[in-house]
């Protein structure tokens, strides 16, 4: 399930924006404070732009396993689909099944033509969804202040996927 992100997820954010495993490949590990402060920036959008992240939740458990959501990359202005996921919840398929519904969101309801994923090269696990989402590896390009790799999937591929 998933759903807007807000103050009440503070405590999972922290969890795993503080856990070096989560966050090895996506930026240092943050403190509370930092945490509130992204959750804020990460919602800021929905109203204006329909961009932004939100929980993933369990829903025969109503657990926070992670978020996953678009935001614009401001290094080239493309759409991107991002996801993490808490470490007690790697290798279920919530990152895939979440990254999914909102490819179609960006597809069906926002219009979109492209949207891209950027990951550091080492993080398979990430180009795995990636790769599982239909996406095809493009270049490395400088996004975030690191060198990672850049993935896209336009909406004729996505929806002409069987996997989707």
């Amino acid at each position: 399930m998933i759903r807007r992100m807000d103050d009440r997820d503070l405590d999972e954010i922290h969890a795993m924006r503080s856990d070096a495993d989560v966050m090895r490949f996506i930026r240092p590990p943050q403190d509370r404070a930092e945490a509130a402060n992204w959750i804020k920036l990460v919602s800021s959008k929905w109203e204006t732009h329909g961009l932004g992240f939100c929980s993933v939740i369990n829903k025969s458990t109503t657990e926070f396993v992670g978020w996953c959501g678009l935001w614009r990359l401001s290094e080239t202005n493309e759409v991107e689909v991002g996801y993490a996921i808490a470490k007690d919840h790697w290798r279920n398929g919530y990152a895939l099944e979440a990254a999914q519904r909102f490819l179609r969101y960006g597809f069906e309801d926002l219009g979109l033509d492209e949207i891209v994923a950027v990951a550091r090269e080492e993080n398979l696990g990430s180009r795995r969804v990636m790769e599982k989402l239909g996406m095809q590896f493009d270049y490395i390009g400088r996004f975030y202040e690191a060198e990672l790799v850049h993935y896209s999937i336009t909406r004729k591929e996505f929806m002409n996927d069987d996997r989707n």
